[in-house]
């Protein structure tokens, strides 16, 4: 695994370079990207990225910077924390973990709350909708967890059909019931991460907020959609404005924010302490970087007002994406068999070549690779 790594930190290192070099543009001097540019964990430095120090804190755990990774089902597995804290993601999340399988000691289950060195600070989430269960598997990660994580938003529905995820929202007195019983009974910082409200005629995060904040979790993550919206409609980013208002606890801002440009849009409207990034970064960890250098780094537009940043969509060039996908396929085979990891692989390769001109002819040949050597062939013929 030590191998992996110095490749991913000189490969974080060579993405720094490229986007440093785009700064001519804007006739604006950029950062001279070597193994400098790293602190004594291989991740780029927190003071070149945001200018040193702790952002926040979630219990007695550190955040160094206000941009976080999310729990992306069948996407947030070792590899992708991995890379997005190399990247710059200052806490990262498993995908659910469900309590149950955590509880009946379920292989898959407990594959899923796998953690490495190389990932942390991370947050496991477990879900389901018996809070003495939930303990017992809260219980049961913590010693691996950083942080544990009870989703109380997930709209998908064979979630809702477990009566977990979002439809808790609908139950006051038992996400009460669960948030005191695990925040009691663990040692480590419990988090929730939650919806607006079940639907439109049933907005009470204002509620929900206050249960958490009293019961003992020690931040909340908030999409600005209702449970029922799922990933559709606006973002009620003012909803979550007026909870910030009304906790003292940590808020992470979610939903819809997939480029610089939105994220200090909505840390600066809404107040709170990181954005929470999820489908965004799907095959293009790098957006983590974009953002924080975004944050530190902003420059006012000649003859206009209003301040932008650099490179706000920043996109590096085929040739990195070619040595990314390699590499992460590299990290996939490591944590599983090279068969299984590259079926996998298959859909990043949709998501990380995205935009590049002329991929289409060769996308029929990203859902046929069987082997690590049909990644590197299709790699050397773009």
């Amino acid at each position: 695994m030590q191998g992996l790594i110095e490749e991913l930190e000189k490969l974080v290192c060579d993405y720094g370079t490229e986007y440093s070099g785009s700064l001519k543009y804007l006739n604006t001097p950029g950062t001279n990207f070597t193994n400098n540019s790293l602190d004594n964990s291989g991740v780029l430095s927190q003071y070149m990225l945001t200018g040193g120090g702790c952002s926040f804190k979630i219990g007695d755990v550190a955040i160094k910077n206000p941009v976080v990774s999310a729990p992306l089902a069948g996407i947030s597995d070792n590899t992708y924390r991995i890379f997005a804290h190399y990247f710059g993601s200052a806490l990262t999340y498993s995908e659910m973990i469900s309590s149950y399988g955590i509880h009946f000691n379920h292989p898959a289950s407990l594959e899923l709350a796998h953690v490495t060195d190389f990932e942390r600070p991370v947050a496991l989430q477990i879900f389901g909708s018996e809070p003495d269960i939930l303990l017992d598997a809260a219980q049961e990660i913590e010693d691996i967890a950083d942080i544990v994580d009870i989703n109380m938003g997930c709209p998908v529905p064979k979630v809702l059909k477990s009566k977990s995820g979002g439809f808790l929202l609908q139950d006051e007195d038992k996400v009460e019931q669960i948030i005191l019983k695990i925040a009691g009974g663990i040692k480590k910082p419990l988090t929730v991460k939650l919806r607006t409200g079940w639907d439109n005629n049933n907005v009470n995060i204002f509620n929900i907020a206050r249960i958490a904040q009293s019961g003992g979790a020690a931040a909340i993550s908030i999409h600005g959609r209702t449970v029922k919206q799922g990933f559709n409609g606006e973002v009620n980013y003012e909803i979550i404005k007026k909870v910030k208002k009304l906790v003292k606890i940590p808020v992470i801002v979610s939903g819809d924010i997939d480029s610089p440009v939105k994220a200090k849009q909505a840390l600066d409207y809404t107040g709170c302490d990181a954005v929470m990034i999820g489908r965004a970064s799907k095959g293009t960890p790098w957006i983590f970087f974009n953002i924080l250098m975004s944050l530190k780094d902003r420059v006012t537009v000649s003859g206009n007002d209003r301040v932008t940043s650099f490179y706000d969509n920043f996109s590096p060039d085929i040739d990195f994406k070619k040595k990314f996908a390699e590499l992460y396929l590299k990290f996939l085979i490591s944590f599983s068999d090279e068969e299984k990891a590259v079926k996998e692989f298959r859909k990043y390769l949709s998501w990380i070549f995205k935009g590049t001109r002329g991929i289409n002819r060769f996308k029929h040949k990203f859902f046929a690779i069987e082997s690590f050597e049909d990644v590197s062939n299709i790699m050397d013929s773009l």
